[in-house]
């Protein structure tokens, strides 16, 4: 793990992650759909006798977990109910605690917190525009082929957890970046009917109002002392990716060699570590970059002008031509119209 001056970031290979509750839930639930433990293990380099809150796993041995989980269970909908386990039974303390939470706003900025733990291939951008908060998805990993599934896990356990501490099932929008599938049933009964398909962000939104109504049972001593006890089992930091994501956000003329410095690595160590993730620095970039304008045009629906001036592009040709680097499409199609 490297530090510096306060920014630290995780190797995908560091054992920093607690093994249970995490590969447990996989395994669990694989089980129950006829999955063979030991193929589920293969190549992983975890062993069942050896999963306990103690051990530490890689976000790389939980990726070749879930990957190996996907080839092997044939049921549509695992990644569902993978989602809804988490919630439910293994890690009920936690979601417990979050329910002394002042509101649902509260509760997912402390979650936050939590989430690199309790799903390392996935990290989340926050948004607001008007009376609806934005939760983007982006691959925690670099670029991965599990993001998908654990996506759907990640919304999944947001649906349950929010019927727990709510009592009903919040009227949470989903939105996905691949075409409606033929086995929707399987989505609308875990997720409900509000699904948004062919959307150029995944991830989920809903309303202001919804984020700000009052939890019942709010007792914000009990929240703060539980979520101390639960720190103490974190690790320190996140992924690269995350990592660097964060910092562009923050300063737009970050370069690669301020970055490497923060990090106290060289610049060629830091390329190094990237193509391990299977990412450049440039396309992080142009990632976060992707992430803001679509934020901004899409979900805002800024004039050309607007977004340009937000992304400090003084040239309005030059914003159109990154517009469509970044997402492919022109401000206009960007926009839906």
């Amino acid at each position: 793990m490297d530090t510096s001056s306060g920014a630290k970031f995780i190797s995908h290979d560091d054992r920093v992650i607690p093994a249970a509750p995490l590969c447990l839930v996989v395994i669990d639930v694989a089980r129950e759909q006829g999955a063979d433990v030991n193929k589920l293990l293969r190549g992983t380099g975890l062993f069942e006798n050896a999963l306990s809150e103690q051990d530490r796993i890689s976000a790389n041995q939980f990726y070749a977990l879930l990957n190996n989980a996907q080839k092997q269970v044939k049921a549509r909908d695992f990644s569902f109910q993978v989602g809804q386990a988490l919630a439910s039974s293994h890690y009920v303390g936690l979601f417990r605690a979050l329910s002394y939470a002042r509101d649902m706003t509260q509760a997912f900025r402390v979650l936050s917190v939590f989430l690199f733990p309790l799903c390392p291939l996935i990290s989340i951008g926050r948004y607001r525009q008007k009376h609806t908060v934005f939760y983007l998805f982006r691959d925690g990993m670099g670029k991965s082929k599990a993001v998908a599934l654990a996506g759907e896990i990640v919304m999944a356990c947001t649906i349950a957890l929010t019927k727990k501490w709510c009592g009903y099932r919040l009227p949470i929008h989903f939105h996905f970046a691949g075409t409606r599938p033929r086995h929707i049933a399987n989505y609308e009964m875990h997720l409900g009917r509000r699904l948004h398909f062919e959307q150029p962000f995944v991830g989920f939104s809903i309303e202001a109002g919804t984020m700000d109504t009052a939890f019942s049972h709010s007792d914000l001593y009990l929240l703060h002392a539980s979520v101390c006890h639960y720190k103490k089992y974190l690790p320190t930091g996140q992924l690269l990716p995350e990592v660097i994501r964060r910092m562009v956000m923050r300063n737009e003329h970050v370069g690669i060699s301020d970055v490497a410095y923060a990090l106290s690595v060289s610049p060629a160590t830091l390329k190094r570590k990237l193509k391990a993730h299977n990412v450049t620095y440039t396309s992080l970039v142009d990632e976060v970059r992707r992430e803001q304008v679509i934020f901004l045009l899409r979900i805002c629906r800024l004039s050309n002008e607007q977004g340009a001036l937000k992304m400090a592009i003084t040239d309005l040709t030059n914003f159109r031509r990154a517009v469509k680097r970044w997402t492919g499409n022109t401000p206009s199609e960007l926009r839906g119209r």
